[in-house]
């Protein structure tokens, strides 16, 4: 939960995750995890352009699952159950995962083309190449992530600078709060909550988000100390105090 800063200086870190670096974080997760399962696919296609064989399978089965999520999203994975035989000689029965576009268009007993792997051939493709273009739907929203993620790291890294730019060079001033302004930004169904405030050049200044009973001991007209930064004031209360005055 977020509190107003005492008398030793925000770090860094802790204002760049305040200023929306969370989202960044957010963002970075799903790139790792695209990148390592594009990188993954990317190895498995080039194993399917070396040793990849072609042989004809036969629909025996079709079935498919469902599951349900704690949002009670409904999620359906269907199955064709194939027999094939390798050029090796060996029998194969496998369970495959497919599109429901492939599931509806599939018969009992009908016969498709496959790819294996001779030295893993229960691994299979039921389109040429399409390991390979599972790697670049993989990066290719990767590349979506990771330009958010650069995007958040600029915006958020640009106005932590700033703040402890501020507290650390800026002229620390005296302004007087002029209110709370209630955000659309709620955490566990509560609203947060920015203190306003007005400089004696006349300024308006606002605080980043807190809970109310946070920023409720700031009442109308009272004073808060601010440090003066290039484009806008910093409360202390965000930033902390200035080590050494």
């Amino acid at each position: 939960m977020a509190k107003v800063a005492g008398s030793d200086p925000v770090p860094l870190w802790r204002l760049f995750l305040r200023m929306g670096g969370w989202f960044a974080v957010a963002f970075a997760v799903p790139l790792v995890i695209l990148t390592l399962i594009s990188n993954w696919q990317l190895g498995i296609a080039e194993r399917f352009e070396t040793e990849g064989r072609e042989t004809v399978a036969v629909v025996r089965d079709k079935y498919f699952t469902e599951s349900t999520d704690s949002d009670g999203d409904r999620t359906v994975t269907y199955y064709l159950v194939l027999d094939y035989v390798t050029q090796a000689g060996e029998a194969m029965n496998i369970n495959r995962s497919v599109g429901n576009g492939v599931y509806n268009r599939a018969k009992l007993g009908d016969r498709m083309p496959i790819w294996y792997l001779e030295t893993e051939p229960d691994r299979t493709e039921l389109r040429r190449g399409e390991t390979l273009s599972g790697s670049r739907v993989a990066q290719g929203i990767g590349l979506v992530f990771g330009l958010l993620t650069l995007g958040s790291v600029w915006y958020s890294g640009r106005w932590a600078v700033a703040a402890v730019r501020a507290r650390r060079y800026g002229t620390r001033e005296t302004a007087r709060v002029t209110g709370l302004k209630q955000t659309s930004v709620r955490v566990n169904n509560k609203p947060r909550y920015r203190l306003t405030w007005r400089e004696a050049s006349g300024r308006e200044g606002e605080s980043l988000m807190y809970p109310r009973d946070e920023v409720d001991g700031y009442p109308v007209g009272s004073e808060i100390a601010v440090y003066q930064g290039i484009k806008r004031a910093w409360w202390s209360g965000d930033v902390g105090e200035r080590v050494n005055g």
